[in-house]
């Protein structure tokens, strides 16, 4: 009886990895990423190109300080983030990415969904 029963918690628990990302358009990943290079206590800013969508900037408390570089590139169904990180001795790419993921999240559940009745206002 308990095989049956694992089965469906082993679905549940594996149906998110083959999950496909939902395409992040460039404007809301921008205000992720200035949002998330903005915390002064993890980033210093050198620069930031509004226009271009890109940043250079150091991490703070990193044991080898280094000029890093990131930029956003529209795709068809999105937008791609790159990330050139320099040598720090941690793996601050991967930190990076999920503070990013961590405040486009936040900001997603902040925005107000639309109203449900939109389609019935109209008529």
């Amino acid at each position: 009886m308990s095989r049956f029963s694992l089965l469906p918690l082993l679905l549940v628990l594996v149906a998110p990895a083959f999950a496909k990302p939902v395409p992040v358009p460039c404007s809301d990943l921008w205000s992720a990423v200035t949002e998330t290079l903005g915390n002064p206590g993890n980033y210093a800013i050198l620069s930031v190109s509004e226009k271009q969508m890109k940043a250079s900037f150091i991490v703070l408390g990193a044991v080898f300080p280094a000029n890093n570089y990131l930029s956003l590139k529209p795709k068809h169904d999105g937008c791609d983030l790159q990330v050139r990180m320099g040598f720090t001795g941690n793996d601050d790419g991967f930190a990076l990415r999920r503070r990013v993921n961590r405040a486009l999240t936040k900001m997603r559940a902040a925005k107000p969904s639309p109203p449900a009745d939109t389609a019935i206002a109209g008529k």
